[in-house]
């Protein structure tokens, strides 16, 4: 089922050298004779001596690409990671090290529509005496049903607990197995494992993930998601995200596909400019749903305590494709250990 995911999510989609340094010869004590570096005088050639290493161009040239590659991997990484921490995506995902918590409220309101509010939380806590190995994640449902109150937005909310094992955690692969619940009446118990794999690709920073996962109630499914980076310099970052999800009981796939060009403006802020797509291959691979806007962020209390401000607009096939005004503004806390 993971090549299908792959392969719908990709047919949808619009989408000089160092010289060598040559070292120069030098005096050896009182001798007049000239030392070259890596060879040793007739006259010292039955005394202890260490001779030193030749610099050729071959080791010039692996220093050079090695640096290369590793400053622009390090730009990528410093502004993939601001943009994942400050825009709190996803904070509870394995790649931001520790334990977090997020918490958030935030409100809505379509032109036309009355306003709803929504609560989120999530948790990632990394448990003592594991060497990392073992998480313990509380989210609540990440839906697009809205409360038209906000203390109801609070109580009307279902919540997913479970237990993540590290299998494996390097610098190209990470892999792991969660086990919990999804609370409500009734319960469902799931099981999912997910495998994600970290490539560059010239100035592209890439990241793939695969989750398989079993819910007892839904049945067996599949997620596929690209996430594509590329470093403009250390204040912008250009983000491709693309995601096909498979459901075994409804055998079609849900598509969708959003970029963005995020900004640090500051230490306490930044701004991003996103826009998205989203639609099924329930009878072609098609999209009924865009939206295009603006993201503006800042801290307003130490670290941990951020205000969001979203304008944008929306075409949805239910409007008849007409251009719908939408602001949303979110409040939120992030706390972290680190």
């Amino acid at each position: 089922m993971s090549w299908q995911g792959w392969l719908v999510l990709f047919s949808a989609m619009a989408t000089a050298p160092a010289q060598a340094l040559t070292p120069e010869p030098y005096l050896q004590g009182d001798s007049e004779a000239l030392i070259v570096p890596g060879q040793t005088a007739p006259e010292y050639q039955n005394t202890e001596y260490t001779a030193q290493t030749t610099i050729d161009q071959a080791m010039l040239d692996r220093s050079k690409d090695w640096l290369a590659s590793y400053l622009n991997r390090l730009s990528g990484n410093i502004d993939s990671f601001f943009v994942d921490s400050f825009f709190s995506e996803n904070i509870t995902d394995d790649d931001v090290k520790g334990s977090r918590a997020k918490l958030s409220l935030y409100t809505r309101r379509v032109l036309g529509d009355p306003v709803d509010y929504k609560f989120g939380l999530s948790v990632k806590l990394v448990l003592p005496n594991t060497n990392e190995r073992l998480n313990l994640l509380l989210d609540s449902e990440d839906e697009d049903s809205r409360e038209a109150d906000p203390i109801e937005s609070i109580e009307n909310v279902n919540y997913t607990a479970a237990l993540r094992f590290i299998i494996k955690e390097s610098d190209q692969w990470k892999t792991n197995l969660d086990a919990g619940i999804r609370w409500g009446v009734p319960p469902n118990p799931f099981v999912r494992f997910r495998a994600r794999r970290y490539a560059y690709l010239s100035e592209w920073e890439l990241k793939a993930t695969q989750t398989v996962f079993y819910f007892a109630l839904d049945g067996w499914g599949e997620e596929t998601r690209l996430q594509m980076d590329y470093p403009i310099n250390t204040e912008k970052l250009f983000r491709i995200n693309a995601k096909a999800g498979y459901l075994l009981n409804d055998e079609f796939f849900k598509l969708s596909y959003d970029a963005g060009l995020y900004h640090e403006l500051s230490r306490k802020a930044a701004l991003g400019f996103v826009a998205g797509a989203a639609g099924d291959s329930e009878f072609d691979a098609t999209f009924y749903s865009y939206s295009a806007g603006v993201r503006y962020r800042r801290q307003i209390y130490s670290n941990w305590v951020f205000a969001e401000l979203a304008p944008e607009f929306i075409w949805d096939r239910e409007k008849d494709y007409a251009t719908t005004p939408v602001i949303m503004f979110r409040l939120e806390s992030v706390i972290a250990n680190d």
